[in-house]
């Protein structure tokens, strides 16, 4: 299946209403006839930081490559909104998606989550959230060197404790600005790799960063959809940080990781 190499087409910033709060979105199109398959796209950066600036250039690169629409979703953060807001807002936007993507030129039977860091963490919950609600058919999960697991107790938190991008002191600081106290950290809709039931779940795609606090809970993800019956790919890049897809000039891993991510959207989403 051929990569596309045209650019985006056209970039809409809108706001719609989650219960009487603002969220943001941005809507990537490709160019070509719709209705276009669509991938939510949940930023990283701790669930504190990021926004849709920071990930406006990969959301490009995979709206142009792929050729699918993009939909970045800029939900509410600490220290302001603490969990469950960020994830309520991730739900909102995918039905909102779901329910209004004919009168914006996208297909909601080609529907795919994806993100990077926390959001493919957030992106596995609303895979998960997705199955038991039904009627919001996900076709694809693509997540990027996830937060799987806010219980820290993994080797890869202390073989990479320090000196790889992510620390494990900002991990930490990260999820206690994020988690509330009077949240359990092994809660799924948090620590999605404790969810009981993976069965029936979207096929996934699953990168890894080899030098990476979080790679481990990443790696007991992958063998748990597997035991699930989940179709799932998955591959690591054993001398790369967290973070790397999002420097494609500066890493060929990270260029080959990105086009990996955009075949592997055209083949789920039937993109031709």
């Amino acid at each position: 299946m051929a990569l596309r190499t045209t650019m985006v087409l056209r970039v809409t910033d809108l706001t719609i209403d989650n219960h009487g709060r603002p969220l943001p979105l941005r809507i990537y199109l490709p160019p070509g006839p719709g209705p276009h398959a669509v991938l939510m796209f949940f930023h990283g950066g701790g669930w504190v930081t990021g926004d849709l600036d920071t990930h406006d250039g990969f959301c490009r690169l995979l709206c142009g490559w792929a050729g699918c629409a993009v939909v970045a979703v800029d939900y509410a953060r600490p220290p302001e909104h603490v969990f469950p807001a960020a994830l309520e807002d991730c739900c909102c936007a995918t039905q909102w998606v779901v329910e209004h993507a004919a009168a914006i030129g996208l297909d909601a039977s080609r529907l795919a989550v994806g993100g990077g860091g926390s959001g493919g963490g957030l992106a596995a919950v609303i895979c998960q959230w997705a199955r038991k609600k039904r009627k919001v058919p996900i076709a694809f999960q693509l997540l990027l060197y996830p937060l799987l697991d806010c219980i820290t107790n993994n080797p890869s938190h202390e073989h990479f404790a320090e000196g790889h991008g992510l620390t494990a002191q900002m991990l930490e600081w990260y999820i206690a600005h994020y988690v509330p106290r009077s949240i359990a950290r092994d809660d799924p809709r948090v620590s999605p790799v404790r969810c009981k039931n993976l069965r029936g779940l979207a096929p996934a795609l699953i990168l890894t960063s080899g030098q990476d606090v979080l790679r481990d809970e990443s790696r007991n993800y992958v063998q748990r959809l597997k035991e699930a019956g989940v179709e799932v790919r998955h591959l690591e890049y054993d001398n790369m940080p967290h973070g790397f897809i999002n420097y494609p000039a500066q890493h060929d891993e990270a260029r080959q990781a990105l086009l990996l991510c955009a075949r592997s959207l055209q083949e789920h989403l039937q993109i031709s």
